[in-house]
């Protein structure tokens, strides 16, 4: 096969976790496999050098050098090369929003603690110097500082030159300290005077290198770090090689770290860790004092500037020479909505790699399109986003739009949880801007204070005031962000996202004045400062609106994604990344235009049903879709649960535990995962179970937090999933749940496969997660990140190749179906690429008694036509809803050329004109038909 060229689209990709126990050479063992399946590109997690023993590679810690944990530059070409010479593509993960700073890998944060805003990196991370006092606050301490000194838990030693050791973590001591610290030495009469003598020198060198000029620039910076290391390096052969030295040397570290128990004896220490251009501070105290943007609230993860010419082309310049080299063909980029200025961003990233017959480099975005309808920015240079927007397109064609009041009163009275999904949304928006973002707010709502002061209209607005506008229009954002990146306006659909805000916090706030929320609606939308005022003042104000626009995806993400999504439990299966809890369901027209509006806006965008971050696997999802199709049973079992488990509850505080909220979600994830062997949950299920539930309840930040761990709580919680789940303590209750489980899993089978064939046709490029190619119940992560079968998708995608389309549907357990529709689709999608990535997007309308309950479309491009039929809200219809159980139910599709149509799935020639349902779904309950030459002749 030819070899893979750079710029190229996919046709299909598989996304894969790479880590220390999964590694390029692993990755190639799969290929034949994951090439025979129909893939085309694969879709590597982060490549680049991360914390020791990542198992996300998120937490980049060196841009300069390919994981060694995964098989470094040398493993991963190996796998490149092998990829290309069977004409497969490699898209690569990058994370430009942040690098990971635990550890001792991080060579460049590790300058700026030693040399502090002078250093040559300083540029390249967001710290507010002014806001920590020329110094970096870093909330590693599991106390408050001074009972962590007092113990004798942050301590000097000498290794590599002076560090201060908390923990496993090292950090640098910066040169003027080297200085002050071998001045004992020189004082040391106990030491030959030789070696006074040289202790003096040493002491020099370092002093001299502590003076940085005012004017030095960035490479004089770095060459005087190096400078550094090489003193620190001769420093240490010194020591090493003069036994009384370093015994000496030894005995006033020990002297200088103090004495537990001597508060007075920390006193040089505490002066000397002062002096540095860190202050280590208790871990909470990140929330309210921390002077560096994080990735969302960690702190181990440090926010970049990409703006910055010299941090982007550092970043970036070993991921070009893989693109130059043509052994990355694409890009996915992280957390776009983390970047200051994302458009500029991604111009520059297409720069990086060599245009050919004029494609540009393929780009997908990480970015949640929270709002309906809405798209990304025209003007950013990318062919899409990941794809997170399918799964709630799906979600509305699966789930029963009928059932939505069943379902809330069912929720309602059983959690007496009352409160509208948006009202839970701006709560907990309220709650992660005091909890996790305060500094953040509080600094943004002082600094326009502090602007606004030199404008007389404005300068009676108050920071409480302006504070107060800030986080309220914060949490009424409906979208992640907005984009402004100029002085001019802000575009329409932005406008429309602030407008918006600014009168939900109105509405919510009657007894304050609106001026504040409506004059920080105004400078976000760009219609202030006129465009008469100073361009000094134009210019801080825009630093500020981008400044805010970099914190609002973050605040959307913990508020929704990490707390509501764990606190609004009505209907799981749309607590989804990309989605709304409180979208139940929706017409089968609006599945139809949002594959119309792909299709023009980014046909070659990325089509997920799971990834790394979905809460749920796509099968677990599919299940719970078919529940919204059975309301009055769910009331029924949900109570009857209840009744027989109330023996396993746990009086935590006065009350039960897990309380009803935590409960209610808990049987909707028990059926979402049950066994496909229909038999009790296993010892390794009920682990995972419980790891679940403690993450739940943590992230929901009711009863507990990670802040604020409540452990007889988490512990309650715990032990009630082990009895419930287990044989020996709830065999009564499993014998009820096993019937209602097994009749969702056969549901959800189908819904799982209809799903599948609609991200195979529709409009897109479709993704598929890590060992999805067969049946995958998983959890939110880490529990999607477990070690993937492989041998046991090996054998089903056997299965798959020698069996009958109805020996595949009777025995589906086995996955060998999921495999078959896979292959077969992603084998058509690869004989006609064009029809698929560019062809046109036709609805097909049913007509009959169960039209309703099937959704259908044509793909067309000249001299080709697809026909794609599934089921939905089938489950009146049986499991699986085939042949005679349509009745008298047809497609109409309209104007179509003559000839037969091969269902490509299910190897069958459909000659006659009609499409009646009862044929196209006689095996399985789907039907793929490709129309093929009329003549007779034709096979």
């Amino acid at each position: 096969m030819p070899l893979a060229e750079a710029n190229r689209t996919p046709l299909a990709t598989y996304r894969v976790q790479l880590n220390p126990a999964f590694t390029f050479r692993d990755l190639a063992a799969q290929l034949d496999h994951l090439l025979a399946l129909g893939v085309t590109d694969f879709y590597l997690s982060p490549i680049l050098t991360a914390s020791t023993g990542s198992l996300h590679g998120y937490d980049v810690n060196d841009y300069t050098s390919v994981s060694p944990e995964l098989g470094g530059r040398e493993g991963f070409e190996r796998f490149s090369d092998e990829a290309r010479r069977h004409g497969a593509g490699v898209l690569v993960d990058i994370v430009p929003n942040h690098m990971g700073i635990a550890g001792p890998r991080n060579a460049w944060w590790h300058d700026v603690l030693m040399w502090g805003r002078r250093s040559a990196y300083a540029p390249f991370f967001d710290i507010d110097w002014q806001a920590g006092g020329d110094r970096v606050l870093l909330p590693v301490l599991a106390h408050h500082y001074g009972r962590e000194l007092e113990r004798g838990r942050l301590a000097l030693e000498f290794g590599a030159g002076f560090l201060l050791r908390y923990g496993d973590l090292l950090l640098p001591v910066h040169a003027e300290s080297h200085a002050q610290l071998l001045q004992a030495l020189t004082r040391d009469a106990g030491l030959p005077s030789g070696d006074r003598a040289e202790a003096t020198a040493f002491a020099s060198d370092f002093h001299r290198l502590a003076q940085v000029p005012a004017t030095e620039s960035r490479d004089e910076s770095k060459e005087r770090t190096r400078r550094l290391q090489r003193v620190q390096a001769r420093l240490a052969e010194w020591a090493k090689s003069r036994p009384a030295v370093r015994a000496r040397l030894d005995e006033h570290l020990r002297r200088l770290n103090g004495t537990p128990g001597r508060p007075e004896s920390f006193v040089e220490l505490d002066a000397l860790i002062g002096g540095q251009h860190y202050r280590p501070a208790r871990w909470k105290a990140g929330a309210h004092e921390i002077n560096y943007r994080r990735f969302f609230a960690i702190s181990s993860l440090v926010g970049l500037r990409m703006e910055d010419p010299e941090a982007f082309r550092e970043s970036h310049q070993l991921i070009a020479d893989l693109l130059r080299e043509g052994r990355i063909t694409g890009l996915r980029v992280d957390h776009i909505d983390g970047l200051r200025q994302p458009a500029g961003y991604l111009r520059r990233l297409q720069a990086l790699a060599p245009a050919e017959k004029g494609a540009p480099l393929y780009v997908a975005v990480e970015k949640i399109l929270a709002a309906p309808g809405e798209s990304l920015p025209a003007d950013w240079p990318v062919q899409g986003a990941t794809g997170y927007e399918f799964i709630p397109e799906v979600a509305g064609l699966m789930v029963d739009p009928a059932a939505a009041d069943a379902f809330t009163a069912t929720y309602r009275r059983f959690t007496g949880h009352l409160e509208s999904y948006e009202d839970e949304v701006y709560a907990r928006k309220r709650q992660v801007l005091e909890e996790l973002f305060a500094h953040a707010i509080d600094g943004l709502g002082s600094e326009l204070a502090e602007i606004t002061n030199a404008d007389w209209r404005w300068q009676d607005l108050t920071a409480h005031e302006l504070v107060a506008g800030v986080r309220e229009i914060m949490a009424g954002l409906s979208v992640y962000r907005t984009y402004r990146e100029t002085t001019g306006p802000a575009g329409p659909a932005d406008r429309a996202a602030i407008a918006a805000a600014a009168r939900a916090a109105i509405a919510r706030n009657p007894r304050s004045d609106p001026q504040p929320f409506e004059f920080v609606r105004d400078l976000l939308a760009g219609d202030y400062p006129p465009a008469r005022a100073a361009p000094e003042l134009q210019r801080r104000l825009l630093d500020w609106v981008l400044t805010f626009q970099q914190y609002t995806g973050a605040v959307m993400a913990k508020a929704v994604e990490d707390t509501a999504f764990y606190t609004y439990g009505r209907f799981v299966a749309l607590n989804e990344v990309g989605g709304s809890p409180a979208a139940f369901g929706a017409p089968l027209e609006m599945f139809h235009a949002a594959c119309r509006r792909r299709l023009e806006a980014s046909p070659l965008g990325l089509l997920a049903t799971s990834t790394h971050d979905t809460k749920f696997s796509e099968d677990v999802r599919a299940r719970l879709y078919a529940l919204s199709e059975l309301p009055d049973e769910w009331n029924r079992w949900v109570e009857r649960w209840h009744v027989m488990n109330h023996w396993h509850l746990t009086d935590v505080d006065g009350a039960a535990a897990p309380d009803r909220r935590d409960e209610y979600r808990f049987y909707q994830i028990l059926l979402g995962v049950w066994p496909l062997d229909s038999g009790a949950p296993t010892e390794a299920l009920r682990d995972r179970l419980c790891a679940h539930i403690r993450k739940a309840v943590d992230e929901a930040k009711r009863h507990t937090s990670l802040l604020r761990p409540n452990e007889p709580y988490l512990q309650a919680c715990e032990r009630f999933v082990r009895r419930v789940a287990s044989p020996d303590t709830a065999g009564a209750f499993l014998a009820d749940f096993a019937p209602c489980a097994e009749r969702l899993a056969r549901l959800g089978m189908v819904n799982s496969l209809a799903q599948l064939v609609l991200k195979c046709t529709a409009p897109g490029v479709p993704d598929f997660y890590q060992g999805t190619e067969t049946w995958e119940f998983s959890l939110v992560d880490p529990d999607n990140r477990r070690p993937v079968d492989h041998a046991l998708r090996h054998q089903a995608r056997a299965r798959a190749g020698r069996s009958t389309m109805a020996g595949l549907m009777e025995h589906w357990r086995d996955g060998a179906i999921k495999v078959r529709v896979m292959q077969r689709l992603l084998q058509l999608r690869a004989a006609v690429p064009d029809l698929f990535l560019r062809g046109g997007y036709r609805p097909v309308a049913a007509e009959g008694t169960h039209a309703a309950r099937v959704a259908a479309f044509l793909r067309e491009t000249p001299g080709h036509a697809v026909l794609v039929a599934v089921p939905r809200l089938a489950a009146a219809l049986g499991a699986p809803p085939v042949g005679a159980a349509w009745g008298d139910t047809r497609l109409d599709p309209g104007n179509t050329p003559p000839g037969a149509w091969r269902d490509v799935i299910a190897d069958r020639i459909h000659r006659e004109p009609g499409f009646n349902l009862r044929q196209l779904f006689a095996d399985a309950p789907f039907a793929v038909l490709e129309h093929v030459d009329p003549r007779p002749d034709h096979p």
